[in-house]
Protein backbone atom coordinates (compact mmCIF):
# COMPACT_ATOMS: atom_id res chain seq x y z
CA UNK A 1 0.00 0.00 0.00
CA UNK A 2 1.25 3.44 -0.87
CA UNK A 3 1.73 5.83 2.04
CA UNK A 4 1.52 8.84 -0.27
CA UNK A 5 -1.96 10.04 0.51
CA UNK A 6 -4.44 12.71 -0.36
CA UNK A 7 -6.32 14.66 2.30
CA UNK A 8 -10.04 15.15 1.72
CA UNK A 9 -13.26 16.00 3.49
CA UNK A 10 -15.41 12.89 3.85
CA UNK A 11 -19.18 13.09 3.55
CA UNK A 12 -21.76 10.36 3.83
CA UNK A 13 -25.43 10.04 3.14
CA UNK A 14 -28.17 7.84 1.78
CA UNK A 15 -28.39 6.97 -1.90
CA UNK A 16 -31.32 5.58 -3.82
CA UNK A 17 -29.36 2.50 -4.93
CA UNK A 18 -28.11 1.89 -1.40
CA UNK A 19 -31.69 2.01 -0.10
CA UNK A 20 -32.92 -0.43 -2.74
CA UNK A 21 -30.05 -2.85 -2.11
CA UNK A 22 -30.66 -2.67 1.65
CA UNK A 23 -34.18 -4.05 1.06
CA UNK A 24 -32.65 -7.10 -0.66
CA UNK A 25 -30.49 -7.87 2.37
CA UNK A 26 -27.47 -6.25 3.94
CA UNK A 27 -25.27 -9.34 3.52
CA UNK A 28 -25.90 -9.72 -0.20
CA UNK A 29 -23.73 -8.76 -3.17
CA UNK A 30 -26.10 -5.97 -4.26
CA UNK A 31 -25.71 -4.16 -0.94
CA UNK A 32 -21.92 -4.60 -0.97
CA UNK A 33 -21.78 -3.04 -4.44
CA UNK A 34 -23.82 -0.03 -3.33
CA UNK A 35 -22.07 0.83 -0.05
CA UNK A 36 -18.44 -0.32 -0.35
CA UNK A 37 -17.07 2.54 -2.45
CA UNK A 38 -15.65 6.02 -2.15
CA UNK A 39 -16.65 8.56 -4.77
CA UNK A 40 -14.09 11.20 -5.71
CA UNK A 41 -13.17 13.55 -8.52
CA UNK A 42 -10.79 12.45 -11.27
CA UNK A 43 -7.95 14.65 -9.97
CA UNK A 44 -7.99 12.85 -6.61
CA UNK A 45 -8.17 9.46 -8.29
CA UNK A 46 -5.22 10.29 -10.54
CA UNK A 47 -3.25 11.80 -7.63
CA UNK A 48 -3.47 8.42 -5.93
CA UNK A 49 -2.34 6.62 -9.09
CA UNK A 50 -5.62 4.71 -9.22
CA UNK A 51 -8.05 3.69 -11.90
CA UNK A 52 -11.75 3.59 -11.17
CA UNK A 53 -12.59 0.41 -9.27
CA UNK A 54 -9.16 0.06 -7.65
CA UNK A 55 -9.20 -0.32 -3.86
CA UNK A 56 -8.57 2.76 -1.77
CA UNK A 57 -7.80 2.98 1.94
CA UNK A 58 -9.79 5.69 3.73
CA UNK A 59 -8.45 6.70 7.15
CA UNK A 60 -9.92 9.14 9.68
CA UNK A 61 -9.30 9.72 13.36
CA UNK A 62 -12.09 7.17 13.99
CA UNK A 63 -10.80 4.26 11.93
CA UNK A 64 -9.96 2.99 8.48
CA UNK A 65 -11.57 0.94 5.75
CA UNK A 66 -10.74 -0.32 2.28
CA UNK A 67 -13.37 0.37 -0.36
CA UNK A 68 -13.49 0.57 -4.15
CA UNK A 69 -12.73 3.87 -5.82
CA UNK A 70 -15.43 5.42 -7.93
CA UNK A 71 -15.41 8.59 -10.03
CA UNK A 72 -18.07 11.21 -9.54
CA UNK A 73 -17.64 13.68 -12.40
CA UNK A 74 -19.59 16.29 -10.39
CA UNK A 75 -17.44 15.94 -7.26
CA UNK A 76 -15.40 18.87 -6.07
CA UNK A 77 -11.69 18.28 -5.56
CA UNK A 78 -10.99 17.52 -1.93
CA UNK A 79 -14.46 16.17 -1.14
CA UNK A 80 -15.21 12.43 -1.13
CA UNK A 81 -18.36 10.45 -0.43
CA UNK A 82 -19.07 7.00 1.06
CA UNK A 83 -22.74 5.91 1.21
CA UNK A 84 -24.21 5.27 4.66
CA UNK A 85 -23.60 1.75 5.82
CA UNK A 86 -20.95 -0.32 7.56
CA UNK A 87 -18.06 1.03 5.45
CA UNK A 88 -18.91 4.64 6.30
CA UNK A 89 -19.51 3.63 9.92
CA UNK A 90 -15.93 2.32 10.09
CA UNK A 91 -14.59 5.86 9.55
CA UNK A 92 -17.27 8.05 11.14
CA UNK A 93 -17.26 8.68 14.87
CA UNK A 94 -20.13 7.76 17.17
CA UNK A 95 -20.19 11.07 19.08
CA UNK A 96 -23.52 12.84 18.55
CA UNK A 97 -22.85 16.08 20.44
CA UNK A 98 -26.28 15.62 22.11
CA UNK A 99 -28.13 15.60 18.78
CA UNK A 100 -28.68 11.86 18.52
CA UNK A 101 -26.98 11.78 15.10
CA UNK A 102 -23.26 11.35 14.41
CA UNK A 103 -21.43 13.81 12.21
CA UNK A 104 -21.81 12.51 8.64
CA UNK A 105 -20.28 15.49 6.84
CA UNK A 106 -16.93 17.24 6.74
CA UNK A 107 -14.75 14.62 8.42
CA UNK A 108 -11.05 15.01 7.65
CA UNK A 109 -9.81 11.88 5.89
CA UNK A 110 -6.64 10.60 4.29
CA UNK A 111 -6.91 8.46 1.16
CA UNK A 112 -4.22 6.00 0.09
CA UNK A 113 -3.92 3.67 -2.89
CA UNK A 114 -4.54 0.11 -1.71
CA UNK A 115 -3.70 -1.87 -4.83
CA UNK A 116 -3.52 -5.56 -4.09
CA UNK A 117 -5.83 -5.22 -1.08
CA UNK A 118 -9.35 -6.63 -0.94
CA UNK A 119 -12.61 -4.94 -0.03
CA UNK A 120 -14.05 -7.12 2.72
CA UNK A 121 -17.63 -8.29 2.36
CA UNK A 122 -20.08 -6.91 4.92
CA UNK A 123 -19.95 -9.93 7.21
CA UNK A 124 -16.13 -9.98 7.34
CA UNK A 125 -15.99 -6.20 7.85
CA UNK A 126 -18.41 -6.35 10.77
CA UNK A 127 -16.51 -9.24 12.33
CA UNK A 128 -13.28 -7.25 12.02
CA UNK A 129 -14.93 -4.20 13.59
CA UNK A 130 -16.34 -6.19 16.52
CA UNK A 131 -13.33 -8.40 17.16
CA UNK A 132 -10.69 -5.85 16.23
CA UNK A 133 -8.96 -8.42 14.05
Amino acid sequence: MSRVGVEALLTSGRTLKQGRAMELGKLGPEYLKEVAYCEMDTVTLESLGLEEGDPVLVETQYGSVIVSSKVDRRAEPGVVFIPCGPYANAVIGSETESTGMPKFKGITAQLFAAKGKTVLDVEKLLKKMVEGA
